[in-house]
């Protein structure tokens, strides 16, 4: 099929109906049409910018079909049709209907056609209907789209001037960021290759070897295949400086797929090792390609395991550095991936809370006496984030929180030694880094 536009609707019922990750459904698209670019584009940004305004574009629509039981696959067709209509200006509006209408009768009927007509005619004519205004948690989360939970835990933990600094940043598109391999080209040499091609590459504010751009694809370039730089957020690249890397340590990376983290502690790294460790099987394959492409295949070994079980894998005090990027909800990540915002819920915060202290635990024994172990996550709630570590500090007295170090200007987000990003801080993804020195 080469219809943008039917695509972008079956990428969406397969995320929220199956809860599936939107970057993944649309590469899976991608890879089996045959889109022109513009068009592919155009199916990414109808997939994104829907997920992003969607109680909007509920809103919207409405008054239109009033207490109707309408199926989710035709819901979808006519949010993409209202986004379309509300936020794409360079777009007539006959080819939006046109389009819209054509792929109700093709996946439903005549009758299905005529009501997407008529729905998307009313909404013509009375235009965008103004949202609600106010710092309700009501008004807050439909014009964020951003479920009422989350705007309430925001406001609770950050404050409402932070809670909304947050919610405004995080409908925004992202940028991509790279992370150099500095052991085969300078920060410097990379980014000028990769404005000459066209990239309009910039410094990262928060790490000595990130880039960003605003876009482009940069898994098919050259130097991306000669591993001269991997696709990584400039948060995470917080995390390696963390350790306090030596040349020749024993390094554990506890959750380590798909190897980003890995392949950046490998960095440091001349005499010294890291055993990665991942739950499934075909993701330490992920790790494998990864380091061979950057060239760590040598200092960089995998293996297959539950991280609550590495206790029983490994001697007593075998490394000198653990890390453990935990699972987490994945809620700083929701400017990349929006859907996040509508699949988690309250309790899920605590379930997971649960399995990163039995991660930590299982590990305490494995770091040798004076070594670090980071506690990290891709998400910026207290459950998982600061109420791990008192938890963790109180039922191991041998550890103490060491404040956390970090290579660029990143004080302000340093408080009681742990370092947090929101998603509006740098305009990257909300982040938290912790270290715990075991003391005896």
């Amino acid at each position: 099929m080469n219809n943008s536009r039917a695509l972008a609707v079956e990428v969406l019922l397969k995320v929220l109906r199956n809860k599936a990750y939107s970057n993944i459904e649309i590469n899976n698209v991608l890879k089996g049409s045959d889109l022109s670019d513009a068009d592919s584009r155009l199916m990414t940004n109808i997939v994104y910018g829907v997920l992003q305004h969607r109680y909007v574009l509920e809103y919207q629509i409405k008054p239109y079909i009033q207490d109707k039981k309408v199926e989710q696959w035709v819901m979808i067709l006519l949010m993409t049709a209202v986004y379309q209509m509300q936020y794409l200006d360079k777009i007539p509006e006959h080819a939006i209907f046109n389009e819209s209408v054509e792929i109700a009768k093709a996946n439903g009927n005549k009758g299905v056609g005529n009501f997407v007509t008529a729905v998307l005619r009313n909404y013509q004519r009375h235009g965008f209907q103004e949202l609600p205004k106010g710092n309700s948690t009501y008004a807050l989360s439909l014009r964020h789209s951003t479920p009422q939970w989350l705007v309430d835990l925001l406001i609770n933990q950050q404050g409402l001037n932070k809670a909304k600094s947050v919610l405004e940043s995080i409908n925004q598109a992202s940028d991509i960021s790279i992370r150099v391999n500095t052991n085969k080209i300078s920060v410097d040499e990379l980014m000028t290759k990769m404005n000459n091609q066209g990239f309009d590459m910039k410094k990262s504010p928060i790490s000595s070897v990130g880039l960003t751009c605003p876009h482009g694809n940069l898994v098919n370039t050259q130097e991306f295949e000669e591993g001269l730089y991997t696709i990584q957020d400039e948060s995470s690249m917080t995390v390696a400086p963390t350790l306090d890397l030596q040349p020749d340590d024993q390094v554990l990376d506890s959750c380590a797929a798909p190897g980003g983290k890995t392949t950046h502690i490998a960095s440091y790294l001349e005499n010294g090792s890291v055993m990665a460790l991942d739950i499934h099987k075909p993701k330490t394959k992920l790790i494998q390609e990864n380091s061979h492409r950057l060239g760590y295949e040598d200092i960089i070994k995998t293996k297959a395991l539950d991280a609550r079980k590495a206790k029983d894998a490994f001697e007593p005090q075998s490394f000198d550095k653990i890390l453990v990027d935990a699972p987490c909800s994945g809620l700083g990540l929701i400017r990349r991936k929006p859907e996040l915002r509508y699949f988690r819920k309250p309790e899920d915060l605590l379930d997971l809370q649960k399995i990163q202290l039995q991660i930590l635990d299982s590990l305490t024994e494995l770091v040798k006496v004076s070594g670090l172990i980071v506690f990290s996550t891709c998400t910026f709630d207290a459950e998982e984030n600061e109420d791990v570590v008192i938890k963790f500090l109180q039922t191991h007295e041998n550890f103490e929180v060491v404040p956390v170090k970090h290579e660029k200007g990143l004080d302000k987000n340093v408080h009681d030694g742990v370092l947090k990003l929101m998603p509006d801080d740098y305009f990257t993804d909300g982040f938290f880094v912790s270290a715990f020195r075991r003391k005896k």
